[in-house]
């Protein structure tokens, strides 16, 4: 089974990308395919991906440059930093050493630096568009 997670918060802006993309995605019939939204990747998630194959994170990153871009890696948090989340590479961890679950990775993010506003929204649209056009 695919399972495609979109995070971040929709009072952050584009910080809600990940979380639009499956509210868009939940109006179409995916076959074989677990939905899941949340504001923030945490270790109990982990128990929603056993039965999983394949996983898809959908998330903004931030860059100063390269807004609305779409890209297939995001940065991985430095580990003596305290905090309520966690990087999607570590929910991989998780599985392969807690459960013995292997399933293929893929990480999407689409590239922002605002974190209050969607001050393009065409472009923001465009982004939305492209990544809900992959994944069904």
């Amino acid at each position: 089974m695919r399972v495609i997670i979109g995070y971040g918060n929709k009072l952050r802006g584009e910080d809600g990308f990940g979380v639009d993309v499956i509210e868009v995605l939940q109006k179409r019939k995916l076959v074989d395919t677990k939905l899941i939204s949340v504001m923030q990747l945490t270790p109990e998630l982990t128990l929603e991906l056993l039965a999983a194959t394949h996983i898809i994170f959908v998330d903004t990153a931030f860059s100063q440059t390269d807004h609305y871009a779409l890209a297939c890696a995001m940065e991985i948090q430095n580990g003596a930093a305290l905090s309520h989340h966690i990087a999607p590479q570590t929910i991989r961890m998780f599985l392969r050493l807690l459960y013995a679950k292997n399933p293929d990775f893929e990480i999407i993010s689409m590239l922002s630096s605002n974190f209050d506003e969607i001050p393009n929204k065409r472009s923001y649209k465009r982004s939305l568009n492209a990544v809900v056009a992959y994944l069904s």
